[in-house]
């Protein structure tokens, strides 16, 4: 669900995001943010990712083993 504040269009498609991958990774890192304005929330290939992070949640990893084609 995305929260009731961000309008769609307004949200950075990862696909255009391009940092130079001659940059020191400090400097990457801080370019990739810049862009994408939000780690958490993005668009990709048209789909809205709202990501959350817990302490105690479960890995990804095993959320992605639990989907089956």
């Amino acid at each position: 669900m995305m929260p009731k504040n961000i309008e769609p269009a307004k949200l950075v498609d990862i696909a255009t995001v391009s940092v130079d991958k001659n940059l020191p990774q400090s400097e990457r890192s801080k370019e990739f943010k810049r862009q994408i304005i939000d780690i958490a929330l993005y668009e990709c290939e048209g789909f809205v990712i709202n990501a959350k992070y817990a302490t105690n949640g479960v890995h990804i990893e095993d959320c992605l083993r639990g989907i089956k084609a």
